[in-house]
């Protein structure tokens, strides 16, 4: 309890979610779920956080505080009275009941305040399950008469507990997918997925092109596959996932590029005649989607594609003399982190196919109750089971 008297201490306000009326006033809020605070402006137009203030007791739970004009204060908001003599600085949290103008004669308002009920103080901290899952890498490149691209591998991924401070900001990156190689190129990797406090996401490998020079995937967060160049190219390996599968012999496969690794499992090798990426993995979401899934090999005469792995790998390509419409690899799908799959080639040309761009990262971010996160890039929202699910699509910046 406050004593009888005139003191001095810091303050500042939170806002809580409320209607408003027609007069500026606020309602009474509909949510107790508070947003940011109110924040630092110039003198005689707002609330500095450091400003001291003059208050007086009313009854047992209820204070007067007076403070310089702010045309913005509402009743309903809440009100972090500091103890300024304390060298712990405890705060007591008051809601805002009435607001008395003064300041044609002061330039100041009244604010009547009640102690506020426990239900609608702000949360210190809380709680978070953080995925992290990296860009897929791109399918490898060829051109005609050569040998079918390998997958891209998909894209890393890592988990985290980490507690939350209300009111901070986190910067998220999210970790692009890598390009497709073109001709006897291989794809590049994907980019990596950050979030403050977690263990980054690695990007995934890149498939192999072609070619003898470039045949092999690249290592990253899942692997590369392999072109189908012979049976001595080496799929990349896996540092978050699986390993890309390796490249076929002369002899079969129609020289089929093998498929990138998933975060569930290795890509395909070309030998096995089918060449298809590796299946991602589900996540903390609770859905039975997956992520991470390696990108399809490239065939060579071929209108069957092979098969991307399930979690956005990008399908291979396949084309023949009488169809190449389809030699380019497919992508992979955005904000899954598949990996594109590897360009296909036809038997007769020398024109250069191309393979398909790895898909996008995406973090998510789960916590019990309600939500309380806001975010400046793409973020969807699903509120289930007692707790919310925020994908974050975009790189951007969340504030707990």
């Amino acid at each position: 309890m406050i004593p009888f008297g005139m003191y001095r201490t810091r303050m500042r306000l939170r806002s809580r979610t409320a209607a408003t009326t027609d007069t500026g006033q606020a309602d009474t809020p509909t949510q107790t779920t508070l947003v940011d605070l109110v924040g630092h402006v110039r003198p005689q137009t707002n609330i500095r956080e450091d400003q001291s203030v003059t208050y007086s007791e009313g009854t047992i739970d209820t204070i007067e505080i007076v403070i310089p004009y702010f045309e913005k204060i509402r009743t309903g908001y809440l009100v972090e009275v500091y103890d300024s003599i304390n060298s712990a600085e405890a705060i007591t949290y008051y809601e805002i009941l009435s607001i008395s103008d003064d300041r044609n004669k002061h330039q100041q308002l009244s604010l009547r305040c009640r102690v506020a009920e426990r239900s609608i103080l702000p949360a210190t901290s809380y709680t978070a399950n953080i995925y992290l899952q990296a860009g897929g890498g791109g399918g490898g490149g060829t051109r005609d008469t050569r040998r079918g691209g390998g997958g891209g591998g998909g894209g890393g991924a890592t988990t985290a507990t980490l507690t939350l401070a209300s009111g901070t900001s986190y910067a998220v990156v999210i970790g692009g997918g890598g390009a497709g190689g073109t001709g006897l190129n291989r794809g590049t990797n994907g980019s990596n997925t950050t979030f403050p406090g977690a263990i980054t996401a690695i990007g995934g490998g890149g498939g192999g092109a072609g070619s003898t020079a470039s045949r092999d995937g690249l290592a990253g967060g899942c692997g590369g596959g392999a072109s189908g160049q012979d049976a001595l190219g080496v799929g990349g390996v896996g540092s978050q996932g699986h390993n890309g599968g390796n490249g076929s012999a002369p002899d079969v496969a129609k020289f089929r590029g093998a498929g990138g690794g998933g975060l569930d499992e290795d890509g395909a090798d070309g030998n096995s005649y089918t060449g298809a990426g590796g299946d991602g993995a589900t996540t903390i979401d609770g859905g039975v989607e997956k992520y991470g899934g390696g990108g399809g090999g490239g065939t060579v005469d071929d209108l069957t594609p092979t098969t991307g792995g399930e979690g956005g790998g990008g399908a291979g390509g396949a084309a023949t003399a009488v169809d190449p419409s389809n030699a380019n690899g497919s992508p992979g799908t955005a904000n899954t982190g598949g990996g594109g799959g590897g360009a296909g080639a036809i038997g007769t040309g020398s024109t250069s196919r191309i393979g398909g761009a790895g898909g996008s990262g995406l973090v998510i971010v789960k916590y019990q109750g309600d939500p309380q996160a806001t975010y400046t890039g793409t973020m969807t929202t699903t509120v289930t089971g007692g707790f919310t699910i925020h994908h974050l699509l975009t790189s951007g910046t969340l504030t707990a």
